[in-house]
């Protein structure tokens, strides 16, 4: 009887190693196939650059020529921040608030909350003007006017890109 149980469980052993041997070289087998017989894939996806570029120029006291360049290869919304202090002997002596004399060209753009807001997409490597010409007057004696025109850009799709950091889509209703 011993020798019996003893032939069966090697029968068994041995069934069980034969189909582990078929499954291992079944599986490597494909593997092997797979690797030598496939093409590799090619990854074309071009992910997306947000990115600008402020132009202008200055003469004394007149800033003209104000432009973004969307350099995206992208869509986007996009906002303009004017910082300008009134400076004498290297220090700030008067904050420049001139806002509603800008003379920002175009019902393209709209003030809200301290930005100035194109209304609707730049597309991808387009300038927009911000404005023409701004003759700084009005400071504090022997002071000049700095003025840094800073943009920032929000790829255009999905909107909910935009409406999550800015709160609104420029252009909409909102």
């Amino acid at each position: 009887m011993k020798n019996r149980n003893r032939r069966k469980f090697i029968k068994s052993s041995l069934l069980l190693i034969a189909v582990v041997a078929l499954l291992v070289a079944a599986v490597g087998g494909t593997v092997a196939y797979l690797v030598t017989n496939t093409s590799p894939v090619v990854n074309t996806f071009t992910p997306a650059t947000v990115d600008t570029n402020v132009t202008d120029e200055v003469n004394g006291n007149i800033k003209k020529n104000v432009e973004i360049t969307n350099n995206s290869n992208i869509p986007v919304y996009m906002r303009v921040a004017v910082v300008a202090n009134w400076y004498k002997d290297g220090k700030v002596v008067a904050p420049w608030n001139d806002y509603n004399n800008l003379g920002v060209i175009s019902e393209k753009w709209t003030f809200r909350d301290g930005y100035y807001y194109y209304k609707g997409t730049v597309a991808a490597k387009t300038t927009v003007t911000l404005f023409n010409s701004y003759t700084a007057t009005g400071g504090p004696d022997g002071a000049h006017l700095e003025m840094d025109i800073i943009s920032q850009v929000i790829q255009a799709e999905p909107t909910r890109a935009v409406e999550g950091a800015w709160g609104f889509v420029p252009g909409s209703n909102s």
